[in-house]
């Protein structure tokens, strides 16, 4: 009886064990399905950022028009009554990657651009909606093929339905999509490679699922666009100039482009610096050295190398040199000349490998005497960071008492736009909020000076200071001072920049909107100067109307209260993920190398709240509830961003109610015929959540402003859903609700 027994365990396990790798092996598919669609979006977002310059807000823009050729691709794919449909997917998502990156790589050269030079918002939205269009549509159209191959199998344990379960093994293959290319993938795989290792995988698994071996053939397709990508992309037009190298980093794309023998350094399609450069180099160098009356201590964040043997001129105790991007280093170093070389390994020199903000909260106590920022025009949120009032009280507590921070910002002796007053305007604004002395240069493209102490500008002092030290230069010279600091066109600049009232902060980025609509005005691009010049309380009134309008409409009708939430539920997602992702820019400022965990973690959270929420007894009264904890997380979230481990928490949370909120939706509403305009509202709401935040709330309002939007319409849904629920006779809401009833 006993052996009975223990064969009887022995075949249970065993049954158990094939079942359980029978489920395993069915969820491959699904998994990677999920994995690819996740770093396919992260390469696209990431090769879009390096066209458009490293601006943000195409990262709304790009997730506007995923989202909506996604659900167009949906809608296909249900409807779809092809044989072998499913292996089919995979194979044309194996074909696409590669020509979808290509496609992104043509467009500055189809738009005749120069490197460096801002696109249009016109021809951004228009080139990243074409560029996306055919893959988001068949990625979309795999889920409802999915969907229908796994009914096929209900016999596979899974304890959800086919929709679930795919969507939950999706989500896994997503999250660990995510993880795997932060830590691993973008420091070691370039994008054409990755291209081509998601082709490789997607035919093995259409292999996988038809059972059809010779499916292996259409590999040799990636495999001869792989061989060929390098060529076409080096081929395509660069205005005369040579693309001498390229170098994938896991915060951005890094190229070299010569110019009768000089070489330009772009990250992410944003110029750096320039190689040899001795003006450039020595006026940065020497015109701030000058104001203070004995530099001996020197932070330098970001620029060329070439910048060191300059200061090094001086009598300095030692020279910090903070570059965040390692292959910046070993890229400028490449192209450094022998003596720029010598003076890089000069004792008194420290090459720190490290954001410069990190470094500098990190700091304790009083260090520099001056603190030079070499980096671009903050047209972007990782470098207007730089250009903020939070920025500058940070530094400010490492400098000496009459230490000095020198900046540069775009201005002209000449006539000054109000775009360029404005732009210049909202640094300057920024500084003299923090510091109590700040004097402006009267150079076409000038410079900022900021201390705590009064800053002699003093031409004739300036000068004997420069020629006392014996400064060997090639470029600049005592004269320069007096053409810098000339009376005249001084205090011309500082009157015109002192009438901005703006602050540029980490959350209100004001400095990179205006800079941006400065570059699209000398470009032709004028969507960007009509959009500032929108009145804000127009916004805001026509909104509140909007909202009046729909609760009037809406109140006390169950199935327009459930529409009207699941339709913010998806503008307020997105928004509220944008929004947290554009604050973790503007204040880390690498969302190029985190952009996978980031987007893992809300789709782990998507997936969990509908789990989560999938048995509810009461959906209406639990979604009531989602909306409140939506308005909560939206009012508390700024007190979030203090930390960075906390934005990951605030991305999850998000994830969990907004797929909670569609779970209770579909079961509030009740019948099956209204679920695909549910979807529909979803799609929209969440097309419009990251269009309309990134092109006008965002840069108008800010991140926190754009929050408080949310909760606007959150809150007019919650009152919504109350509205429905039965109360008693007599009861304010009750006679509330009756008298729209008489409608």
């Amino acid at each position: 009886m006993s052996r009975f027994g223990a064969s009887l365990k022995f075949l249970c396990l065993h049954y158990k064990l094939n079942i359980e790798m029978g489920y395993i092996n069915f969820s491959i598919p699904f998994i990677v399905m999920g994995f690819t669609s996740m770093l396919l979006q992260i390469t696209v977002l990431r090769l879009l950022l390096s066209t458009f310059s490293g601006n943000e807000l195409d990262i709304g823009i790009t997730l506007s028009f995923w989202l909506i050729y996604v659900g167009l691709g949906s809608f296909t794919g249900r409807r779809l009554k092809i044989k072998h449909a499913f292996t089919l997917s995979f194979i044309l998502i194996a074909l696409l990657a590669q020509p979808t990156a290509l496609a992104i790589k043509a467009i500055r050269p189809i738009l005749s651009l120069e490197p460096g030079e801002i696109v249009s918002l016109t021809s951004t939205i228009l080139s990243t909606a074409i560029s996306i269009l055919l893959l988001c549509f068949i990625i979309g159209m795999q889920f409802p093929l999915a969907v229908s191959y796994s009914g096929r199998y209900d016999s596979i344990p899974g304890g959800i339905n086919p929709a679930g379960r795919v969507y939950g093994l999706e989500a896994i293959g997503a999250f660990i999509g995510g993880v795997l290319f932060t830590f691993v993938i973008s420091s070691r795989i370039s994008a054409v490679n990755l291209c081509l290792l998601l082709a490789l995988i997607n035919i093995l698994i259409a292999i996988y699922v038809s059972r059809e071996k010779s499916i292996i053939l259409i590999l040799i397709i990636p495999l001869f666009f792989y061989i060929s990508f390098h060529k076409i992309t080096a081929s395509l037009p660069w205005h005369g100039m040579e693309l001498s190298k390229t170098v994938e980093s896991k915060y951005g794309e890094i190229d070299v482009i010569k110019v009768r023998g000089q070489s330009s350094i772009y990250a992410n399609g944003h110029l750096l610096f320039s190689y040899p450069d001795r003006p450039t180099e020595e006026l940065g160098t020497h015109l701030p050295m000058a104001l203070h009356p004995s530099p001996l201590k020197i932070l330098v964040i970001g620029g060329s190398p070439g910048t060191i043997k300059e200061f090094l001129k001086y009598h300095v105790d030692g020279v910090d040199f903070v570059e965040l991007d390692p292959k910046i280093i070993e890229v400028s170093f490449e192209l450094l000349s022998m003596e720029d070389r010598e003076a890089v390994k000069d004792q008194r020199v420290r090459i720190i490998i490290e954001d410069g903000r990190r470094f500098i909260k990190r700091l304790k106590g009083q260090t520099y005497d001056l603190i030079v920022l070499n980096l671009p025009e903050p047209s972007t949120a990782s470098v207007n960071r730089f250009y903020t009032s939070d920025f500058f009280i940070e530094a400010k507590g490492v400098l000496k008492d009459n230490g000095i921070l020198a900046l540069t910002i775009p201005q002209s002796t000449g006539y000054m736009g109000r775009s360029m007053q404005t732009a210049s305007g909202s640094i300057y604004n920024s500084l003299k909020s923090v510091f109590r002395y700040v004097v402006v240069t009267a150079q076409e493209y000038g410079g900022l000076f900021a201390s705590g102490t009064p800053i002699n500008i003093d031409p004739e002092t300036l000068e004997n200071r420069f020629i006392q030290k014996k400064i060997n230069t090639k470029h600049f010279n005592q004269y320069i001072f007096r053409d810098a600091f000339s009376p005249l066109n001084v205090d011309y600049v500082s009157k015109r920049l002192s009438n901005i009232k703006n602050i540029n902060s980490d959350l209100k980025p004001s400095a990179y909107l205006y800079n941006l609509m400065l570059w699209s005005e000398v470009h032709g691009g004028k969507a960007l100067k009509y959009l500032l010049e929108v009145r804000v309380w127009y916004i805001i009134a026509i909104s509140i109307i909007t909202l009046i309008a729909v609760f009037f409409l809406s109140f006390g009708r169950k199935r327009r209260v459930i529409y009207y939430s699941i339709f913010t539920t998806g503008f307020s997602g997105m928004s509220f993920t944008l929004s947290v992702i554009l604050a973790y820019q503007a204040i880390y400022g690498y969302v190029y190398e985190m952009i996978g965990v980031l987007s893992a973690t809300f789709m782990i959270g998507l997936w969990g709240g509908t789990i989560l929420t999938r048995h509810s007894k009461r959906p209406l009264m639990v979604l009531f509830y989602l909306e409140l904890m939506t308005i909560t997380l939206a009012l508390i979230s700024p007190l979030f961003f203090k930390a960075e481990p906390l934005f990951y928490l605030l991305i999850l949370l998000s994830g969990i109610i907004t797929g909670g909120q569609f779970s209770t939706a579909n079961l509030s509403i009740g019948n099956p015929d209204a679920a695909g305009r549910l979807y529909g509202l979803d799609l929209i709401g969440s097309f419009l959540g990251a269009f309309i935040p990134s092109i006008i709330l965002i840069p108008l309002f800010g991140v926190a402003d754009t929050l408080l939007v949310i909760v606007a319409m959150k809150a007019v849904s919650a009152v919504m859903i109350l509205s429905t629920f039965p109360f008693k006779k007599g009861g304010l809401l009750s006679a509330v609700a009756a008298g729209f009833s008489l409608r």
